[in-house]
């Protein structure tokens, strides 16, 4: 657990917009220990008023509220360096998107952990740099080493001190650290490329920005903002500091976004994001975009033969096929809904697209997933309808949307576990 720092809550400002009053006065309660300066609004209108008259240094406030909702609040304050926390729910997953867009600093599910919450507050102090106005030398550097996550590194990129923060957070000692590169931080999915890229740039003497993922000592994933600055010394560079900004629970909420919880698939809401994205792109090039329609055969007779918990283990294999066959950055697979799915990808010729819809049919027979009860194989398939066009071509995306879904009804009409190619695909 991150230390509550009552020197630097203390000389703080802060907006807190709720309207459910035992929450309000809990989170009041308690956050009135250390903050001197803590202000309650019941509503956006109440708060955005409040927020102009005294100009706090952190705005938390929750999303759903009658009047004037949190978010409706931080598009009328406008363009601001305040640091924004929202409290919100998993049921308000229509909102996220929206907070994003809005670059909210911090999000926090409710029920509100009131230790969770002060430490995203303190978070936020530092990542805003109030403390340069507020502490001297001695207390900043303190606060700094509790609060910031800052390794150094010698030239060759070799650990020579961190914070302590830092070694909070990645369950490390200083000993274990000091000595090692940060490759032993390393995630497994993290390409090489990132690490020649990032030397390239630093190496220079330029400042290095991006998102990674990495490991904790027992194995935890998160997900940081990681900054890499060069140190020079006579126009030499000497060491490199690099500091990150904890973004795993922001990770974790855009995840949900766009994420079908079971399979791990992107999601309907994400499909219709990606194929106009796609689109958009193929049609400056005038290339060739291939959409599949993916219907499990006869899974409902399935779901009433083995019991729904076996068609969920089916729909997850099924999944793990189709990220198999969708490992290009321009590959998409999705689960639609229900035993519906559908894969995207561009670039291939028509020909070559019933080759590949023809090996994720065939991969997934051979699962061998009993299915006793099917008409036409006594292991799961699936039956797909593929269209392949011109970005030109395209009238829009529910059209190109609906020629799939079409050439999949007649895949079924011919038997089943097979694909067919929509007659309104591209004739070159």
């Amino acid at each position: 657990m991150k230390k509550i720092n009552k020197t630097l809550l203390s000389n703080i400002t802060i907006l807190y917009v709720e309207d459910e009053k035992m929450i309000s006065e809990e989170v009041s309660f308690f956050f009135k220990k250390y903050v001197k300066a803590f202000y309650v609004a019941n509503n956006g209108i109440e708060g955005l008023e409040l927020f102009k008259e005294i100009k706090p240094d952190i705005l938390i406030s929750d999303i759903q509220m009658p009047k004037m909702d949190g978010l409706e609040m931080v598009e009328k304050i406008g363009n601001t360096s305040v640091p924004i926390i929202i409290t919100t729910a998993y049921s308000d997953i229509d909102y996220f998107l929206k907070a994003i867009e809005l670059k909210i600093s911090k999000f926090v599910i409710k029920p509100i952990n009131l230790i969770t919450l002060i430490s995203d507050v303190q978070d936020c102090v530092i990542d805003r740099h109030l403390h340069d106005k507020l502490f001297k030398k001695d207390n900043l550097l303190k606060i700094v080493d509790e609060n910031v996550l800052i390794s150094i590194t010698d030239k060759d990129g070799i650990i020579i001190d961190v914070s302590s923060s830092f070694c909070e957070f990645t369950k490390y000692n200083k000993e274990e650290l000091i000595g090692e590169s940060h490759r032993i931080l390393r995630h497994e999915d993290t390409p090489d490329s990132l690490y020649k890229n990032m030397w390239e740039v630093i190496s220079s003497g330029k400042v290095f920005n991006t998102e990674i993922k990495n490991r904790k000592k027992d194995g935890t994933l998160y997900c940081a903002n990681l900054t890499i600055t060069p140190v020079f010394r006579d126009d030499e560079i000497v060491n490199y500091t690099a500091i990150r900004n904890d973004i795993t629970d922001k990770k974790k909420l855009e995840q949900l976004i766009i994420e079908d919880d079971l399979t791990k698939l992107y999601n309907r809401r994400y499909f219709n994001t990606i194929l106009n994205q796609e689109i958009r792109r193929l049609k400056r090039d005038d290339s060739k975009i291939s959409l599949v329609s993916i219907d499990i055969d006869h899974f409902k007779k399935y779901n009433d033969t083995y019991g729904h918990p076996k068609g969920d283990e089916v729909l997850v294999e099924i999944g793990k096929v189709l990220k198999q066959y969708t490992l290009r950055s321009s590959d998409y697979a999705f689960r639609i809904g229900g035993e519906e799915f559908c894969l995207l990808f561009s670039n291939l010729e028509v020909q070559e697209s019933l080759f590949y819809v023809q090996d994720v049919i065939n991969a997934i027979k051979n699962l061998n997933i009993e299915h006793k009860n099917s008409k036409n194989s006594d292991v799961i398939t699936i039956s797909a309808g593929l269209i392949v066009q011109k970005a030109s071509e395209i009238v829009d995306e529910e059209t190109l949307y609906k020629y799939s879904d079409i050439a999949l009804y007649q895949a079924k009409i011919k038997g089943r576990n097979q694909v067919v190619l929509s007659e309104f695909s591209t004739k070159s």
